[in-house]
């Protein structure tokens, strides 16, 4: 049996167990991880923007076009393809300098088979009347996008 000496000691055994327990989660705890923040999303190479965006009229059609971009650091990402957007406003509304320019999304061009510095198109009919802005956005396999390229402003 068990002597109260042995007793003793497992008491005070398993106590000194306990107190290293809590002392290591309360460690834990305090210590965590480091710099608390909010989450932040992981970081992924700037897709290149496209800065060459030209236009050729050809009767009541815009011919947009422009160069793929070569250089993107992250390879993995790669570039998927380009999204044409285009603001349209009535002439006799379009002397507005200060009021916000409505893009919305009207082409998406895949630019897959497509090698870099090869050049993209989109056309597109024009009506009488409206002042046409248009911009393209690079888009990559990431799922990231690139800025807005240059403008192309057509008043026809």
């Amino acid at each position: 049996m068990f002597t109260r000496k042995k007793l003793l000691w497992r008491a005070l055994k398993n106590c000194l167990i306990l107190q290293l327990a809590l002392f290591m989660a309360v460690s834990v705890c305090l210590l965590g991880c480091g710099k608390k923040g909010p989450p932040v999303p992981p970081r992924h190479a700037a897709i290149p923007a496209v800065k060459d965006l030209g236009s050729n009229i050809d009767g009541d059609t815009i011919v947009l076009t422009w160069t793929i971009p070569d250089k993107i650091e992250d390879k993995s990402a790669g570039i998927k393809g380009f999204v044409v957007h285009r603001a349209k406003q009535k002439i006799s509304d379009a002397d507005c300098r200060n009021c916000p320019v409505n893009f919305k999304p009207v082409a998406e061009i895949s630019a897959e088979t497509k090698l870099p510095a090869e050049k993209m198109k989109y056309a597109e009919r024009l009506e009488k009347g409206f002042k046409y802005v248009f911009k393209v956005i690079v888009t990559s396999n990431a799922g990231t996008d690139s800025s807005d390229s240059n403008y192309v402003e057509i008043v026809y």
